[in-house]
């Protein structure tokens, strides 16, 4: 339809369904193209207006919201009952503080931390300012989260475009280089196995190969985009990535090492899922965000001498087809 739009003839299309991953999927596919001479120069796009058409995105299966089936349903033992992304979000932050401790207060922490971003963002759809007690006594969505919790539902739109090193001195603005990526693909159905293990394994295979493409680790990092439908997912893609040990996300984002200021890694300067914009998938948002603060375009919400940018996503389309994209970007 964009290719429609725009009069485009595109030698290549990719519209990879991996939910909240997708978009680094898609810059996975545009390199890989790049590097194999298909061509010099994509084009990936994405807009949704969730928000405008009310569409309670994550609140309703595959087949309600669409309308057809999905084909096979890799999910089916779960959705002949009723399960929505929301309610199995809330099981899998469940059992995630069972075995490894974590709390609401700590997963509270991420909410405000967002939200104190998103204050110094003047495109962030949520400003006022939130505290831990304000998230608590929040309505409960699906134990244990609350709707302080869960992403916001707005209306949105964001492109990049990736590029042959050759096209460099045709550039408007300094480049930003992608020096590394990863991916993870899982198929079998969500209620199958450990999810959120598997989920953090995921990530942890993503960012492992990008961090080696990119001869980089957790330490080189100076701030990170992390997909943030839930507070609970900023938690496992911590501890994935490897920005610290597992069981220890909701410490790590208590103690405050998210925070733009007085944090050892600024995550989502932008506010995030959580309270800067989510249309439906917000990948495409995240990278817009790394290239901006490794610019030094950031006004009032800039990483001090950003050089090092990661994005990880961890997503799902309808609780299958689970997947995970990881990406260091390089000033």
């Amino acid at each position: 339809m964009a290719a429609d739009y725009l009069n485009l003839k595109p030698k290549f299309i990719d519209e990879t369904d991996v939910g909240g991953a997708s978009l680094g999927y898609y810059v996975n596919r545009a390199v890989m193209g790049i590097h194999l001479g298909l061509f010099k120069c994509a084009l990936i796009a994405y807009g949704a207006t969730a928000k405008s058409r009310k569409v309670n995105v994550g609140t309703v299966s595959y087949n309600e919201l669409t309308g057809q089936e999905m084909t096979p349903i890799p999910d089916a033992f779960e959705q002949i009952h009723g399960t929505t992304v929301i309610g199995f979000m809330g099981m899998l932050t469940q059992r995630y503080m069972h075995d490894y401790g974590l709390t609401s207060e700590q997963l509270a922490h991420v909410a405000t931390t967002m939200r104190e971003h998103a204050i110094l963002n003047p495109q962030a759809a949520r400003r006022e300012p939130i505290t831990v007690d304000d998230v608590l006594s929040s309505k409960i969505i699906a134990t244990p989260l609350h709707k302080l919790d869960c992403c916001v539902v707005t209306d949105g739109a964001g492109a990049i475009v990736v590029a042959h090193p050759d096209l460099f001195p045709e550039c408007a603005k300094k480049p930003v280089w992608i020096r590394g990526w990863g991916e993870a693909l899982m198929t079998h159905g969500a209620g199958h196995t450990d999810w959120a293990k598997e989920s953090r394994e995921m990530v942890t295979r993503a960012c492992s190969d990008a961090y080696k493409m990119a001869g980089r680790s957790p330490q080189d990092i100076d701030t990170a985009m992390i997909y943030d439908a839930f507070t609970f997912n900023v938690i496992v893609d911590l501890e994935g990535a490897g920005f610290c040990g597992v069981g220890e996300g909701g410490a790590f984002a208590a103690a405050g090492e998210m925070k733009l200021n007085g944090g050892s890694l600024p995550v989502n300067p932008d506010g995030g899922g959580l309270s800067s914009n989510h249309p439906g998938r917000r990948g495409i948002f995240m990278f817009i965000e790394a290239v901006r603060q490794l610019r030094g375009e950031a006004e009032g919400r800039q990483v001090r001498d950003a050089k090092i940018a990661m994005c990880t996503a961890t997503g799902a389309a309808f609780l299958a087809r689970r997947g995970s994209a990881a990406h260091i970007l390089e000033i």
